[in-house]
């Protein structure tokens, strides 16, 4: 992206998230927004907010890239979010995608954010502007364009969504005529999405219509978030805006109210949280007994969105002052622990840690970053490429298409630094105890290891400090590839004393 002059910078400075006085203060607020920036978003957005990175090309739906101005949540009349509008998104995350929460950002935080995304999105708006310009062989300056990138992207009027009103049969009546007329083409008669959506494109350039009863919701469920996605409509989602009155309005969130469980609101909402680890007598048993132990439930956010993806995993866990013991179990109707033709890998799951508040954003660490990964794979592609070679020959297509898998399945713990790091550190950690099962469609997956570290790529499982820690999981029958897998966000673990 071509760099503007000072003079444009500070054009497109003058906005400033959470500020009174913009001008005044949005030279102290660059400096902490950019650095926020590139340790929680860069990796996805992209350094420049244009979503064309590594990473942005493994997920679906793909990142916001700024420069296109097109949000999806907003609350004005010409579709331009508000600093509240993106610190909404911010403090939720937007479920379905891969965006998490980041609710546990302190508010000064959360506004530095907001305001750099919105720099990013003017100075790419204005490099878009000169770019369209010169090809059209009428070049634009640097400060024309950033001044005109400033006024196309001026929020307009802040919408009134009134209230919400008595609850009447005759509201939800007309609820109904109006939620036939605007939603259903897409959302379908009973919320739950059209199946003609499976055929839109699959390269994230168009969103699946939201199954309202799943819980898949990119705002809240409340009268006033729900007639803003109605009023203002989502840009960056292909939701038109719809023109109503303040009593339609009333009236369709009603209805639509009506259609989400009060249970499934916030059901996949990847909220960090801390999850306490009771400290028992005694770890008896391989794999130790599981059953009394509380189980929390984790949110998983496919990379690759599916609608059969595994939406959400229990966590077990225990310690006995020496070892400390995971106990994964989550829904996967398959058990893709064995060779088949066609199916380049089996299930698996990992478990990754990271000390202190500087966990970087994506899986697999950083280089600035790493993290201790315990992994355990049903077979690791690699080591039995041979025999999947021999399997799809044509001369053997009559062998057992579940022929057992060669070598044994891969249990480790490693140090990675990153994506790309994970190949060439697969096979040289140190070995864990993993115990699974596989039962009417269910997974479970017991990590054990000692809580002192046994080298210096292994985190010391000590509280405090209180260790961050996020889950993944990986179908073999629908993920082609390791990088397609599902994952939480980053969590808690208190171990107590």
């Amino acid at each position: 992206m071509k760099r503007l002059p000072l003079l444009a910078y500070a054009y497109l400075l003058s906005w400033n998230a959470c500020s009174s006085s913009p001008m005044a203060s949005a030279a102290g607020r660059v400096a902490p927004g950019m650095e926020l920036y590139q340790r929680h978003c860069a990796v996805c957005h992209g350094v420049e907010g244009d979503a064309d990175t590594m990473v942005a090309g493994l997920l679906l739906p793909r990142p916001t890239a700024f420069r296109d101005g097109r949000f999806k949540l907003v609350s004005t009349t010409n579709g331009q979010p508000t600093e509240h509008d993106l610190i909404a998104s911010l403090r939720r995350g937007l479920p379905g995608s891969t965006m998490m929460s980041y609710g546990w950002l302190a508010d000064d935080d959360l506004c530095a954010l907001a305001g750099e995304v919105m720099r990013l999105t003017r100075l790419g708006r204005a490099a878009s502007i000169q770019a369209s310009a010169t090809a059209a062989g009428t070049p634009l300056g640097d400060d024309d364009a950033a001044a005109l990138a400033a006024r196309l992207l001026t929020r307009g009027v802040a919408i009134d969504t009134g209230g919400d009103g008595p609850l009447t049969a005759a509201r939800l009546d007309d609820g109904r005529r109006l939620y036939t007329l605007h939603c259903a083409d897409c959302h379908g008669d009973d919320g739950r999405g059209l199946p003609v959506a499976n055929e839109w494109p699959a390269d994230g350039s168009w969103l699946r219509p939201r199954d309202f009863t799943a819980g898949y919701l990119r705002g809240g469920s409340s009268h006033h978030e729900l007639a803003l996605r109605l009023r203002a409509g989502m840009p960056g989602a292909h939701m038109p805006a719809v023109e109503l009155s303040r009593d339609e309005t009333a009236a369709l969130t009603s209805y639509v109210r009506g259609m989400i469980p009060t249970e499934a609101a916030d059901h996949h909402v990847q909220w960090r949280r801390t999850v306490r680890v009771p400290r028992v007598p005694t770890l008896a048993g391989e794999p130790p007994d599981c059953a009394g132990l509380e189980a929390v439930r984790l949110p998983l956010a496919p990379l690759r969105w599916r609608q059969d993806a595994a939406t959400e995993v229990l966590l077990r866990a225990a310690h006995d002052g020496g070892e400390l013991v995971l106990q994964l179990d989550w829904a996967d109707a398959t058990r893709d622990d064995h060779v088949v033709p066609g199916q380049p890998m089996g299930d698996g799951a990992a478990v990754q840690f990271a000390t202190g508040d500087a966990a970087p954003l994506f899986t697999m660490g950083s280089p600035t970053s790493p993290v201790n990964v315990w992994r355990w794979h049903a077979y690791d592609p690699a080591a039995v490429a041979g025999l999947m070679d021999l399997l799809t020959r044509p001369p053997h297509a009559s062998l057992d298409s579940r022929t057992p898998a060669l070598p044994a399945p891969r249990s480790e713990s490693i140090l990675l630094h990153g994506p790309a790091s994970s190949s060439s550190a697969a096979g040289s950690g140190l070995p864990l105890r993993v115990s699974t099962a596989w039962h009417d469609g269910r997974w479970t997956v017991t990590f054990r290891r000692a809580l002192a570290a046994r080298g210096a790529g292994e985190v010391a499982l000590v509280s405090p400090p209180a260790l961050l820690f996020a889950l993944a999981v990986w179908d073999g029958s629908r993920d082609r590839s390791p990088a397609s897998k599902s994952i939480t966000t980053w969590h808690r673990l208190e171990l107590a004393p």
